[in-house]
């Protein structure tokens, strides 16, 4: 462990995860830009499938 005296899992007894509490947040961000991405490329597939015929 840096900075710290513990020397194992076994000692640690409080909340050593900082994020907790914030992974609905970033969860539902990385949704929404997978969900972005296939949008445009969606849009962007389609108007290259126009274009080429």
């Amino acid at each position: 462990m840096i900075g710290t005296d513990i020397t194992g899992w076994d000692a640690v007894e409080g909340a050593y995860y900082a994020g907790m509490g914030s992974e609905a947040l970033w969860l539902a961000l990385s949704i929404a830009l997978c969900v972005a991405a296939l949008v445009l490329g969606a849009r962007h597939e389609k108007a290259a499938y126009r274009k080429s015929g």
